[in-house]
C-alpha cells in the first residue's frame, strides 16, 4: 500500500513538472517576442532616418543646382554644361538621371539621353510645379514602372529671375522643372546590407500617409493602389485590414498580421517625413523565425522530462526487484539450514579420514605439527622430531623456543579464530629460517586446533637478500631520477612507477600500480597509445607525445621514450618508458600561438577600419567639399560675367580666384584618390595598378618594366584593396629609399595563386639588421604589408641584400571557380 502511494505521488510530480515546462515555454515566447519587437522598432526607426537623410541630402543638391543662373534663363548650352558638371559629382548617390523640363513639359536636357525631347505634361509633378504656390517647394513623386519599382522623381519648379535685381529675384514667370530620378531600391539594399545582413528587401514595405502602397513584396499587385480601395478578391487573403489602418493611424509602433496562407508576421513601423513627403516605413519578420529557437528549447525540456519518466520506470523496476530478492534470501536461509545438517554427517566421515591424514603427514619432507588451544603438542611428524628432538610432553613454546610462557609473536590466536596465517620464523636453535603456514583444524575431541607446516627456506632467503640489495641500489637510482619512469605488463597495466611520475600525475604509487595505463590518458590520446603499443610489439622504438590526466582532472603533456620487453622465447611481456613533463613548454607554445592569432586579428581589424575611414573621408571630400567648390567656381564665373568692362581689376581677381579654386578642386580630387582610389572600384585592379605604376614612374623618374595579365576576374573583391595598397607601399619604399634606376614588375598566375613580383636595382638593405631593430626604429611598412597579405589569405616575402637590390613577392589565392 505504501509503495502504491509513492508511485501516485511520483505521477503527480511528473504532471506538475510537465505543466511548469509548458508554462515556462510560453513565458519564454512572450519574452523573446517582446525583446524582438523592441529591436525591430529601433531598426525601423533607423531605416526611416536613413531614408529621410538621403532625401534631404538630394533636396539640398537639387536646390544648389537650381540656383545656377543658367537654369533660370534660356542658355541651353550653359544649362547642359552645368547639369553635366553637377551630374559628375553625384554619380554615386543613387541618382539615375538629372532632367530639365521647359514650361511646356518637354525635356530640354537630361543625363538620360533617351528622354531628351519627350513631353511629360501628364506627370503629376509637372501639374503640381505649374502652381505658383508651390514655388521653391520640393516634390517627390513615385514612378510606377513595375510592382517592385522604387524609382522616384524629386522635382523643383524653376522661375525666371530679374537680372537687374541684387540679389536676383524671381519675377513670377514659370520657366520649367528641374528633377532628379532617385533609385531608392539600390539605396535600401545598401542600407539593409550594411546595418544588418540578415534583413533583406523582401521584409520592407512603404506606404504613403494617405494609404497608397509605394513598395510591398507581400502584395506586388497592390503597389500604387490605395488600401482603402479594397476589391472583392482582397478578402480571400486578408481576414481584416485593421492592422494597416492601425499602422497609418499610429505612425510608429508594432503590429501583427497574417495574409492568406502565409505565415504570421510581426511588423515594426516608423514615420518618415521630409518637405511635403509623409511616409510610413514598415519592417516585417515571420513570427516563426522569432520563436523557432524557443520551440527547440521546448523539445529539449520534453526530452529531459522523458528522461525523468524513464528514471521513474527504472526506479519502479528496482523496487520490484528488491521484493523479489527478499523472497530469494528467505529461500537461501532454508537452503543453508539443510547444509548444516549435511555438515554434521560430513564431520562423522572426517574422523575416519584423520588416520589417513596422519600417514600422509608422516611421509612429508616438510615439518608438520598440531597444537591445541592449551598450546599442547598433539602431533609432530618425523622431520620435526629429527630437528628439535622428542616432545616429552612439553608445550609448543617450551619445545621450540625454550620459553616458559606463550610467545608474544605467536599466531595461534588468529588461527583459533578461524584464520589461515602464513609467516616466516628464524630458529636460533637450528640457525635456519622457515616458511610457516598455520591453518585451523578440528582436533580429535572436536575442538579447534592449529596445524602448522614449516619449510626450510634458508637458502632462498640468502638469494632474496642479495636480490634485495641489488634492487635497492636500482630503486635508489630510479626513484631519484628527474624524469618519470613507468613499467607496464603485456596487458597494459602499471607494474611499477617511480616517485617522479606519480608526483607528475598527483597519485600515490599504490593508486597507480595494477591499473590500466589508459585510465591516466586523455580520451583523445588513447588511440595513439594503443597504436604505439602495437609498434612496441613489432619491436619498433620511437618517442611520441601523450596527454595525461592528473588526479585533480587537469591535463599535462609529456614526451614518452619507450623500450619493449621480450622474454627468452621472443614473446612481448610489456615495456618501460621514460616520461618527460612537457606541460610548461606546451602551454608556452600554445600561449604564443594564441597571442600571434590575436595580434593578426587585431591587425586585420585595424587595417579594415583604416580603409573604411579612408573611404568615408574620400567620399566626404568628393561629395561635399568638391561639390561646394564647384558651386563656388560657378558663382565666381557668374560674378565675372556680370562685371562691367570698367571693372578690369575685379575681373582679374575673379579669374585668379577661379584658377585657385581649380587648383583646390584638383588637390581635393588627388587627395580623394589617394585616400580611396575610385579607379580601383570603377575599372578594377588591373587598370588601377597600371595607373599607379605610371604615376610612380613619372613622379620618381624611374624606368619601370611591367608585365601583367588581366587579374580582374581572378582575385576576390576583398583582395583588390590589399593588392593595391601593398604594391603602392612597395613602390613608395622604392621611390623614397632604394635609389633605384630600374624596376621590373611582373603579375602572373602560379598554380592557384596570383603572384605579384616587384624587383628593383637599388641599394637594398640588411634584412637581419632591420628585423633586429625595435618597432619604433624600423617603422611599420613591412609589418603592415605582411598584415594586409594575411587578411587576403596570402603571403608576402622580401628578399634583399645590401648593394644588390630588393625583390618583393606577394602571392594571393585566386577566388573560387578561377583556380582551374
Amino acid at each position: 500500500m505504501k509503495r502504491k502511494r509513492v508511485l501516485v505521488a511520483l505521477v503527480v510530480l511528473l504532471a506538475v513538472v510537465s505543466l511548469l515546462t509548458l508554462h515556462l515555454h510560453y513565458e519564454g515566447i512572450r519574452e523573446v517576442v517582446s525583446r524582438f519587437e523592441k529591436d525591430r522598432l529601433s531598426y525601423a526607426k533607423h531605416l526611416s532616418s536613413q531614408i529621410r537623410f538621403y532625401i534631404q541630402a538630394r533636396s539640398r543638391g537639387l536646390r544648389a543646382l537650381s540656383s545656377f543662373g543658367s537654369l533660370r534663363h534660356g542658355d541651353r548650352n550653359k544649362q547642359r554644361l552645368d547639369i553635366e558638371a553637377y551630374a559628375s559629382k553625384i554619380d554615386r548617390v543613387y541618382v539615375d538621371s538629372i532632367s530639365l523640363y521647359d514650361k511646356s513639359g518637354t525635356v530640354v536636357y537630361s543625363t538620360d539621353r533617351e528622354s531628351i525631347g519627350l513631353k511629360k505634361t501628364e506627370n503629376k509633378f509637372f501639374a503640381w510645379a505649374e502652381k505658383n504656390e508651390n514655388r521653391d517647394t520640393i516634390s517627390l513623386t513615385p514612378v510606377l514602372s513595375g510592382p517592385q519599382s522604387m524609382t522616384f522623381i524629386l522635382a523643383l519648379p524653376l522661375y525666371e529671375e530679374v537680372s537687374d535685381s541684387k540679389p536676383p529675384k524671381p519675377d513670377g514667370r514659370f520657366r520649367g522643372v528641374l528633377t532628379f530620378t532617385l533609385n531608392m531600391k539600390e539605396f535600401l539594399v545598401d542600407q539593409l546590407g550594411s546595418a544588418d545582413p540578415k534583413v533583406n528587401l523582401d521584409q520592407v514595405w512603404i506606404m504613403d500617409r494617405d494609404g497608397t502602397l509605394l513598395f510591398g513584396p507581400d502584395h506586388p499587385e497592390m503597389v500604387s493602389r490605395n488600401i482603402y480601395q479594397k476589391g472583392g478578391s482582397c478578402h480571400s487573403c486578408h481576414l481584416s485590414f485593421n492592422y494597416i489602418e492601425e499602422i497609418l493611424m499610429k505612425g510608429e509602433g508594432i503590429a501583427a498580421y497574417k495574409i492568406g496562407n502565409h505565415p504570421r508576421k510581426i511588423a515594426a513601423f516608423a514615420p518618415m517625413e521630409v518637405e511635403n513627403i509623409s511616409w510610413v516605413v514598415v519592417l516585417n519578420t515571420p513570427y516563426d523565425k522569432v520563436t523557432g529557437f524557443v520551440d527547440r528549447s521546448l523539445r529539449g525540456h520534453l526530452f529531459l522530462l522523458g528522461v525523468v519518466v524513464l528514471a521513474f520506470v527504472i526506479g519502479s523496476v528496482l523496487v520490484i526487484r528488491k521484493e523479489r530478492m527478499k523472497i530469494k534470501a528467505e529461500e537461501e536461509v532454508l537452503h543453508w539450514q539443510e547444509k548444516v545438517a549435511d555438515r554434521k554427517k560430513a564431520e562423522e566421515a572426517l574422523e575416519s579420514e584423520r588416520n589417513k591424514l596422519k600417514g600422509i603427514l608422516d611421509s612429508m619432507t616438510d615439518g608438520v605439527y598440531i597444537v591445541n588451544q592449551q598450546y599442547e603438542i598433539l602431533y609432530t611428524n618425523p622431520v620435526i622430531e629429527k630437528e628439535f628432538g622428542p616432545v616429552k610432553g612439553r608445550k609448543c613454546h617450551e619445545y621450540f623456543y625454550e620459553l616458559s610462557t606463550v610467545c608474544t609473536w605467536c599466531k595461534a590466536k588468529d588461527v583459533f579464530g578461524g584464520n589461515v596465517v602464513r609467516w616466516e620464523w628464524y630458529a636460533p636453535k637450528t640457525g635456519k629460517t622457515y616458511d610457516l603456514f598455520d591453518a585451523p583444524m578440528v582436533g580429535p575431541d572436536g575442538t579447534r586446533c592449529k596445524l602448522q607446516f614449516r619449510r626450510d627456506i634458508s637458502g632462498r632467503k640468502r638469494v632474496e637478500k642479495a636480490l634485495r640489495q641489488s634492487e635497492k641500489r636500482y630503486r635508489l637510482l630510479v626513484d631519484t631520477m628527474n624524469e618519470g619512469l613507468g613499467v607496464q605488463n603485456e596487458r597494459g597495466e602499471w607494474i611499477y612507477v617511480n616517485d617522479r611520475f606519480s608526483e607528475m600525475l598527483g597519485y600515490f604509487r599504490d593508486e597507480m600500480i595494477g591499473r590500466p595505463v589508459t585510465d591516466f590518458l586523455s580520451e583523445n590520446d588513447r588511440i595513439t597509445y594503443k597504436e604505439q603499443v602495437g609498434r612496441r610489439r613489432r619491436g619498433e622504438r620511437e618517442s611520441y607525445g601523450l596527454s595525461w590526466l592528473t588526479k585533480d582532472g587537469q591535463i599535462i603533456f609529456a614526451r614518452v621514450s619507450p623500450k619493449a620487453i621480450f622474454d627468452e622465447s621472443g614473446q612481448f611481456k610489456g615495456s618501460f618508458a621514460v616520461i618527460t613533463d612537457m606541460t610548461e613548454r606546451k602551454r608556452a607554445e600554445e600561449a604564443l600561438k594564441e597571442s600571434e592569432k590575436q595580434l593578426r586579428y587585431l591587425s586585420s581589424q585595424l587595417l579594415t577600419a583604416q580603409e573604411t575611414e579612408r573611404k568615408r573621408i574620400s567620399r566626404e571630400l568628393h561629395d561635399e567639399l568638391g561639390q561646394s567648390m564647384t558651386v563656388m567656381k560657378l558663382r565666381l564665373a557668374f560674378i565675372e560675367k556680370n562685371l562691367s568692362e570698367h571693372q578690369p581689376n575685379l575681373k582679374q581677381e575673379c579669374e585668379n580666384a577661379i584658377l585657385y579654386v581649380d587648383q583646390v578642386i584638383e588637390n581635393i580630387r588627388r587627395l580623394s584618390r589617394d585616400l580611396s582610389p575610385t579607379i580601383l572600384e570603377d575599372f578594377g585592379p588591373s587598370a588601377a595598378l597600371r595607373w599607379l605604376i605610371n604615376n610612380f614612374a613619372k613622379s620618381y623618374n624611374i624606368r619601370v618594366v611591367l608585365e601583367m595579365i588581366d587579374i580582374d576576374s581572378l582575385l576576390p573583391r576583398d583582395a583588390h584593396v590589399v593588392v593595391y595598397r601593398t604594391v603602392q607601399e612597395a613602390l613608395t619604399n622604392i621611390g623614397k629609399h632604394s635609389r633605384a634606376k630600374n624596376v621590373e614588375i611582373t603579375v602572373n598566375r602560379v598554380d592557384h595563386l596570383v603572384r605579384f613580383s616587384i624587383q628593383d636595382d637599388g641599394i637594398g638593405f640588411d634584412e637581419k639588421r632591420v628585423s633586429g631593430k625595435n618597432p619604433g626604429e624600423r617603422g611599420l611598412g613591412l609589418t603592415t604589408m605582411k598584415g594586409r597579405a594575411q587578411m587576403a589569405g596570402g603571403v608576402l616575402n622580401v628578399r634583399t641584400q645590401e648593394g644588390k637590390g630588393t625583390l618583393v613577392i606577394l602571392d594571393i589565392p585566386m577566388k573560387r571557380g578561377e583556380n582551374r
